[in-house]
């Protein structure tokens, strides 16, 4: 039946029994309409559309008729979606909620990108198998139902991944949805023929088997190797023969790839999330003088100006990298420590730029232990891959129905502190842990302590007349400082540094660099020129620094960083004699209360 209008189903009735003869005609056509699409509807009804059933009830006719002629037909079905009419409008919010993933409201938003395909520029063969994917599987899965194929089996796949269902257990559930949906239903009868249909959704992943001790990876020029080239471990675990059986080769480690080209191509196969690929340069901003976004940055704009070219075009994409051990097993069960390593665009406005859907997992780098400076090996795949982004990758943007030549630059890394020193490649441990400072650093080594301090190293920055510089015993005790700040070290200064450090081998780790490795990162051309390539993350040093405040000024135990070491240390460098340790009687000592430690009064307000 044509949809049409419908009013004659609410107008045509009343409560009294009184039916116009239009509504009674047309009624029963739709009754005829609605019984004549199941084959077995004597027997098993059809949904009933009476205000109070509300189409969750199967009727026979008769019954179905009763209850239109005292009820009315609900509220709003003007469009008869269960009884065999399409809807032809977008979803309303109301539908979009009942499902709690919101998967019917993206695979909506993705299906209205197979409309935007020109004539003039016509997709590449990856984004044509992704818009023909999601075409064929916009069909309902049975006459009775405005469930989506594509969306049932999307839901079925993320059930399986969500409570960790084998493959047999999902064949049963299919064979039971063969059971009971209508026959000539669209949904698939195995778990291969759901695989096949999410076929164009999937992305690319890649195993790469890895030395045990994270020497190398047997990739490129290595991927036939069977023994690590520095260590001499074998690449499989030796497994004894069996009798007339030809096993597979079991890999020591692996590292698990997953490229990131194509993750960001397929942010421009949506037309709004494409649009939303531009704000960085076409975007409002509601205070010009407040930063909201990493292009507000000074380092955004410094690398504009060094190339151009790259900043000309504002579909290319700017990324960040991020990396943090945990543990996988969860805490106190195991000390297995896994490395996942982040790709992140920045292109996306604030509100979407560091949503967990627009982050991407590239590289999955095992344990059981921390990688260390071996980070850099693991990161191998990913610099070529960034190498093969900056020269250009073709893409379809389907905002404008225009392909275009993507490019992608890195711009920074984003990095607890020990993480930063892996990424860098500047160990963060030791006297010249500060990567901006580098060799030209003051640390002191804390004799009871047995740790490297910076106290009192800061006095270098303040203004050459300030009157703090020439406070000898406010700070160290006999100590005026009267040195300028360190210069901070360009790109291209930073690279002689670390490429003279290499030709002697790192000597002198510790005292003249604290260089440990040379990072892939600097085969990229443009990355000397990056003004600000690895940051702290904000999280981790709120966390740390207000963690020792409140510890200290609480004075709780062990956790203080005001303790007898710390007394003994400052005895040494401070004239501060109202703070040193009192002997007292037994070998006993008495720590002075500091003026910071709070009271028990004061602890209880």
């Amino acid at each position: 039946m044509s949809i049409e209008d419908r009013s004659w189903m609410y107008e045509g009735w009343n409560d009294n029994g009184c039916h116009s003869h239009e509504w009674v005609q047309k009624t029963n056509a739709f009754l005829d309409h609605a019984f004549s699409l199941v084959l077995d509807s004597k027997k098993f009804g059809v949904l009933c559309p009476c205000s109070d059933c509300d189409n969750r009830v199967r009727r026979r006719r008769p019954i179905m008729s009763l209850h239109l002629c005292k009820r009315g037909f609900t509220p709003g079905y003007t469009i008869w979606t269960e009884h065999g009419e399409k809807p032809f409008s977008e979803p309303t919010l109301e539908n979009a909620n009942d499902t709690a993933d919101g998967l019917d409201e993206m695979l909506a938003d993705i299906g209205d990108a197979m409309h935007t395909v020109s004539a003039e520029d016509e997709p590449p063969a990856d984004a044509k198998a992704f818009y023909a994917m999601l075409e064929a599987s916009q069909e309902p899965v049975h006459n009775y139902t405005s469930v989506a194929q594509l969306t049932a089996v999307a839901r079925l796949m993320a059930v399986k991944s969500q409570h960790n269902l084998g493959v047999e257990c999902i064949n049963k559930i299919l064979n039971l949805f063969d059971d009971v949906l209508p026959e000539n239903h669209k949904m698939p009868k195995t778990f291969y023929e759901c695989t096949t249909l999410l076929k164009g959704l999937k992305m690319p992943y890649v195993k790469i088997d890895a030395c045990e001790n994270n020497c190398m990876i047997y990739y490129g020029e290595d991927i036939n190797k069977e023994k690590c080239d520095f260590c001499g471990e074998s690449r499989y675990v030796v497994v004894e023969p069996s009798t007339g059986r030809k096993r597979k080769p079991i890999p020591r480690k692996v590292l698990h790839y997953l490229p990131f080209i194509p993750r960001l191509q397929r942010l421009y196969m949506e037309p709004k999330t494409a649009k939303h690929m531009r704000w960085h340069k076409e975007g409002r901003r509601d205070n010009p003088n407040v930063m909201v976004h990493p292009s507000d940055a000074e380092a955004w704009t410094h690398f504009n100006t060094v190339c151009p070219e790259f900043a000309a075009e504002a579909r290319n994409v700017r990324i960040a990298m991020a990396t943090d051990g945990f543990n996988p097993f969860g805490f106190g069960k195991s000390k297995y420590s896994c490395w996942p390593v982040f790709v992140i665009p920045l292109n996306l406005p604030p509100a979407l730029c560091m949503k967990e859907e627009n982050i991407f997992l590239s590289l999955v780098i095992p344990g059981p232990e921390h990688p260390d400076k071996n980070l850099n090996v693991f990161m191998r795949p990913l610099v070529d891959e960034m190498k093969k982004a900056w020269a250009g990758v073709e893409t379809y943007d389907s905002f404008s129905k225009r392909k275009f030549t993507m490019k992608v630059s890195y711009h920074n890394s984003i990095h607890d502190y020990p993480g930063l020193g892996m990424f860098s490649g500047w160990s963060t441990h030791g006297g010249l842990a500060c990567i901006d400072c580098m060799a030209d650093v003051d640390s002191t080594w804390l004799p009871n302590g047995r740790k490297y301090s910076w106290f009192d190293c800061h006095r270098r920055f303040l203004p050459a007349n300030h009157e703090f510089r020439d406070q000898k015993n406010a700070f160290r005790k006999g100590v005026a400082v009267h040195d300028i700040p360190p210069r901070r070290l360009t790109g291209v200064e930073v690279q002689e540094y670390m490429n003279e450090v290499k030709d002697k081998s790192f000597d002198g780790y510790g005292t003249t660099h604290n260089w440990t490795h040379i990072p892939f990162l600097w085969e990229l051309p443009y990355f000397p020129e990056l003004l600000r390539p690895h940051n702290i993350d904000v999280m981790h040093m709120e966390k740390n620094v207000a963690e020792a405040i409140f510890y200290t000024c609480l004075d709780i135990g062990d956790k203080t960083k005001d303790n007898n070491k710390s007394r003994l240390d400052q005895a040494l460098m401070c004239n501060r004699k109202h703070l040193n340790l009192v002997e007292k009687p037994n070998d006993k000592w008495d720590r002075p209360r500091a003026p910071f430690s709070l009271k028990r009064d004061q602890k209880r307000m």
